[in-house]
């Protein structure tokens, strides 16, 4: 055990002693799986420490390590990293680490993915925290299926004016609470609740991922947990937490899956989320588009009839998730009956299709005018 400093592939390695630890479940260790916690940072020096500290607050009675892989920021966010692994007392393995230029998230995660030395990651983003009982929760999950590749977990979202809140909610396990309910993607598609809710967090993987399917498309930076996830999913079943909240997510604080959106309701926010979208949809339509070739091909090759006739569901909606991503492309590049098309392929109500057809300007002037006028 011990601290590892890695800047590309040179390390530094510190010593700390092992702690030792009595617990009541010390007869059941030997069923919990190892684990790594996986935090991507850049940028995030207001928010970064009390990500670390809660990281280092888990209450894991199993092995877990830690991967802090900064992604060469320009702040001070890498220093706080180091100045809060330096504190740090307890003995379990803790690698600090930067590429050697800046890769964004996809990039990023590949570089933190080759110090992993388990089976099971658990991902964490540098402005948000997870439960004291997090990787407890997904551990034992785990220990009772362990067939499984993937587990979501709930997600509760929350802005800065709630952050005192959310620490004290989050420094109480939530274990007790915790429902684990089996989830097959394969066959019960896209639109079970635990996948279409936005109340669950896909960000727990078995390395079969990377292993199976090599490194993440470096411009997959915007969509690097949904191919991960895909990928869990066409290799085998997973799990969802019901019930519990253990991920909280931070809003408003210029976070990359937002387009830096800082929480702001109005014209200037409305325009930039939406430049966002369609630089999303732009960047990120070719990477989703080879994981989908890259998982056709899997099943082609590895499957049997049967397999292949109970994936089909998923492969269909996968193809049609990408037809959307495709149409989606050109909403903002192309004229108003472009948009109107798509609206209406998307289903849109006809009052909204007609605002969200308008120019984009037009449409965050008027939807920004609504907001105020709603809200008194």
């Amino acid at each position: 055990m011990g601290i590892s400093l890695c800047r590309a592939m040179h390390p530094t390695v510190w010593r700390n002693p092992p702690q030792k630890t009595r617990t009541p479940y010390a007869k059941n260790m030997q069923k919990l799986p190892k684990l790594s916690y996986v935090l991507l940072s850049h940028n995030r020096e207001k928010y970064i420490r009390t990500a670390i500290e809660s990281a280092f607050a888990q209450d894991y009675k199993g092995e877990l390590e830690y991967i802090f892989s900064d992604d060469c920021s320009t702040d001070r966010t890498f220093e706080i990293i180091k100045e809060c692994v330096s504190a740090y007392k307890g003995g379990r393995r803790v690698v600090v680490t930067q590429p050697p230029t800046n890769q964004h998230l996809a990039g990023n995660t590949n570089h933190a993915i080759q110090f992993v030395e388990s089976d099971w990651i658990v991902r964490a983003d540098d402005d948000d925290l997870s439960s004291v009982d997090r990787c407890t929760i997904i551990g034992r999950a785990i220990a009772e299926h362990p067939e499984a590749r993937f587990v979501a977990t709930g997600v509760k979202n929350f802005t800065d004016v709630e952050e005192t809140a959310i620490l004290e909610e989050s420094s109480s396990p939530c274990g007790l609470h915790a429902r684990v309910r089996e989830l097959d993607i394969r066959r019960q598609g896209f639109e079970h609740p635990a996948f279409s809710s936005k109340e669950y967090s896909f960000k727990a993987w078995h390395m079969d991922s990377f292993r199976t399917f090599g490194d993440l498309d470096k411009q997959a930076y915007y969509c690097d947990d949904y191919t991960c996830f895909f990928r869990c999913c066409i290799l085998g079943s997973g799990l969802y937490i019901d019930n519990a909240p253990i991920v909280f997510a931070r809003n408003g604080s210029g976070n990359m899956c937002r387009g830096g959106d800082d929480g702001g309701r109005g014209y200037h926010a409305i325009m930039r989320l939406e430049r966002f979208h369609d630089k999303y949809y732009n960047t990120t339509y070719a990477p989703m588009l080879a994981t989908l070739r890259q998982l056709e091909a899997y099943v082609d090759r590895h499957f049997s009839e049967i397999e292949k006739k109970t994936s089909a569901p998923f492969m269909k909606e996968f193809a049609l998730n990408m037809e959307i991503r495709d149409h989606m492309r050109s909403y903002w590049r192309g004229g108003t009956l472009n948009r109107l098309k798509i609206c209406r392929e998307m289903r849109y109500s006809t009052a909204f299709s007609l605002l969200y057809s308008l120019p984009m300007p037009i449409y965050a002037r008027l939807l920004a005018f609504i907001r105020k006028i709603k809200n008194g």
